[in-house]
């Protein structure tokens, strides 16, 4: 009689599952394609068949965060009706994720942590999308009218950064609270008075 077991999810899958969970936990650097492999149950054979270096399957992993964290946002933002609603539910929506706890930081800045050296592809997958974000969020304060869109979101950006990083010192709830209160103000301050 046949049982119905799951299907094992395939070789790419598990490696890139493994792979994101040793990077996070360990670091880039010190997690070498051996343990991925074995922790992921995979021949390197199979890692390199779909990754043709370590550099391949960190961008992957990274532009995979990339689209994820887009969705994100998209999807916190959509009931917002106006620009500057939008502005307030993405610091809320992130807000709520600096206060999640057990979150090591931002994927993105831990990898370009690692490689700082501006030619590498992973500093520059990381700075191209760390770029997109500050894009978005300057088109939404110019559309919600801000004096000065360019320095509303450099503001909002580095306060978001700055939330993220004060997890470990201030604790998630007291970030994620300075994060809701500097966005708010900086918001008000950047946009015209009703």
């Amino acid at each position: 009689m046949a049982g119905t077991t799951a299907a094992k999810p395939k070789a790419a899958e598990r490696i890139q599952d493994a792979a994101r969970e040793l990077f996070e936990r360990q670091g880039i650097r010190a997690t070498g394609v051996e343990e991925v492999c074995r922790v992921a149950e995979a021949t390197k054979m199979s890692l390199y068949r779909t990754y043709p270096s370590k550099d391949a399957l960190v961008a992957a992993i990274l532009a995979e965060d990339a689209a994820e964290h887009d969705a994100w946002i998209e999807e916190a933002m959509a009931p917002a009706a106006t620009a500057a609603e939008r502005l307030h539910a993405l610091i809320e929506a992130t807000a709520v994720e600096v206060a999640e706890p057990g979150v090591c930081g931002c994927p993105m800045l831990l990898a370009q942590a690692e490689f700082r050296d501006p030619t590498h592809p992973t500093y520059q997958v990381v700075a191209t999308f760390k770029r997109g974000c500050q894009e978005r969020v300057r088109a939404l304060a110019e559309q919600a009218g801000a004096h000065d869109p360019e320095l509303l979101a450099d503001q909002l950006s580095v306060a978001i950064e700055g939330a993220i990083a004060a997890r470990s010192y201030l604790g998630e709830a007291r970030a994620a609270d300075a994060l809701r209160s500097s966005g708010a103000l900086l918001i008000a301050a950047a946009l015209p008075q009703k």
